[in-house]
């Protein structure tokens, strides 16, 4: 499966939203509030990757076809980093819009790497 970066920041920028420090929430919530863009399925294969990529702690487990771990505690270190280079929809869209046109798709490091310059760029540093 394809990761979607845009349902990747949507879940990022849930989870600062609505995760509580010391109240995880249940995937089924996250699936229920972004259903409207995406499927149940790529919305778990993308917490499942942020997980895994250490942006998430917590998040979904998939094993033999079937989550195992389905609750987010918190955003990570890493995953709050990320979040703010890409947070604002200015950015964000020229982000895509560069890297798209010029390579079609890019990790998320990279992607963030990007976002962080264009900030730097309007910040004048």
């Amino acid at each position: 499966m394809k990761l979607d970066h845009d349902c990747v920041r949507a879940i990022l920028i849930w989870v600062e939203s609505n995760v509580p420090v010391g109240n995880p929430r249940y995937t089924d919530e996250l699936i229920d509030d972004l259903k409207s863009k995406w499927t149940e399925a790529e919305i778990i294969y993308c917490v499942a990757q942020l997980g895994e990529a250490n942006l998430l702690d917590g998040g979904a487990v998939i094993q033999g076809g079937a989550i195992v771990i389905n609750q987010v505690n918190k955003l990570t270190w890493k995953g709050h980093e990320y979040l703010d280079n890409i947070r604002d929809d200015g950015i964000w869209k020229e982000t895509k819009a560069t890297v798209f046109s010029k390579v079609g798709n890019a990790s998320l490091s990279i992607i963030s790497s990007l976002a962080a310059k264009l900030i730097e760029t309007k910040l004048g540093l």
